[in-house]
């Protein structure tokens, strides 16, 4: 997985500035922790946008991005997962 944490650029109103990247080997269980429906549907209700991208993949038809936004739209984390 890598992760990319964003924050929102205060001189534009659609570009963000990267803050770190992290890339992380994780288990197939905290990937089904983060992606699950439930999981997203919590933090849409706190009020924040949860985007999830579905592709083929070699374990099938699997969410490979996510995209998160808080809910003061100041900072963005995408979450984009390859399989092996």
């Amino acid at each position: 997985m890598t992760r990319k944490r964003l924050e929102k650029n205060p001189s534009t109103k659609t570009t963000f500035n990267l803050l770190e990247e992290v890339n992380e080997v994780i288990t197939r269980k905290r990937y089904e922790m983060l992606t699950s429906a439930k999981t997203l549907g919590w933090f849409r209700a706190m009020g924040g946008t949860e985007t999830a991208e579905r592709s083929y993949t070699c374990r099938g038809y699997n969410i490979t991005r996510l995209t998160s936004t808080s809910p003061n739209k100041q900072i963005k984390v995408i979450r984009e997962f390859k399989f092996e």
